[in-house]
């Protein structure tokens, strides 16, 4: 079935993204499905990157350029794209990660063909020096193989269908890491409008897709659609994200206590309750990042 006429928003919320922001729009516009707008938000960057996308948007119709007088949040940079969308389908996009040139059409498909199915998304793959870092090497110690192991099984990427009940779906949510990567796949675009969070900074993707779950269901294609940079914010250690989000030290290691309380707010208590092994866990996650930026540090410093 083809849906060559049907309007597809992509929204790409970018700061400072120069480095891989050439490549990225090449892979957005060179979709097989070909009729999308691209909504850019450039949040007051200071490097190349107004630059880079002018030069684009001269060339392509497509492209909407906006640029942010003064710097917003991540948060509101991300509603502004959404905001702005005119399509019937929606995806958020970063710049430094890829898309495969099919992510369009066969998500698109999907959706057409289920109305029932909220989000469609493929599989992720991640790249970059933390991912070839993070390789089993049988030379290395048994203590740097250890802690290679952790932070595998704490970054992994993989998406999930969900196909219970609301109650279920919830606890698959929030048991799987990395299953809120389907945060960046093809979504219903009125439907989103509604999931959306804006009083949290770290997890609001979370929350929206927490949302989107009184909607349907989340469609996982078992191949893979995206590959995800290994080297965004949170990848670079706690007290990096700290500065780039502009968190105080509290919200820095307690990093998802907002999202818990805003479960405890917004999930019913029954629902809050049977997963509180998944919040407490959520709650405690910022002393595993605060013990890789020991050893990084500790690195750094001795050896």
């Amino acid at each position: 079935m083809k849906n060559d006429n049907i309007i597809v928003s992509i929204g790409l919320p970018v700061y400072n993204g120069e480095k891989f922001l050439k490549k990225r729009l090449e892979n957005i516009l060179n979709q097989t499905h070909e009729n999308i707008e691209l909504i850019i938000s450039n949040n007051h960057s200071n490097d190349r990157t107004a630059e880079i996308c002018k030069k684009y948007e001269s060339k392509d119709i497509r492209i909407k350029y906006y640029f942010q007088e003064k710097q917003i949040s991540i948060t509101k940079n991300f509603n502004f794209v959404l905001e702005k969308s005119t399509g019937k389908y929606f995806a958020w996009a970063s710049a430094d990660d890829i898309l495969e040139p099919i992510f369009i059409e066969k998500n698109l498909e999907i959706l057409e063909q289920n109305k029932q199915i909220v989000c469609s998304s493929g599989q992720v793959e991640s790249f970059g020096e933390r991912t070839d870092f993070l390789k089993e090497n049988k030379s290395e110690s048994k203590i740097s193989s250890w802690r290679k192991k952790i932070i595998r099984k704490n970054a992994r990427l993989k998406n999930v269908s969900t196909r219970g009940s609301y109650e279920e779906n919830v606890r698959l949510f929030l048991k799987l890491r990395g299953h809120e990567q389907i945060f960046y796949g093809l979504f219903r675009t009125n439907q989103l409008k509604k999931m959306m969070v804006y009083d949290l900074t770290c997890t609001f993707d979370w929350a929206i897709l927490l949302n989107g779950l009184k909607f349907g269901n989340y469609h996982v294609i078992e191949e893979t659609h995206m590959h995800r940079y290994d080297g965004g914010i949170s990848s670079r250690g706690l007290f990096n994200m700290r500065k780039k989000l502009n968190l105080n030290l509290v919200d820095t290691i307690f990093m998802n206590g907002k999202f818990v309380l805003w479960c405890w707010k917004n999930l019913e208590k029954k629902i809050f309750l049977k997963n509180l092994d998944c919040f407490v866990r959520a709650i405690f996650d910022g002393f595993l990042y605060l013990g890789m930026d020991s050893v990084r540090w500790f690195k750094k410093k001795f050896v």
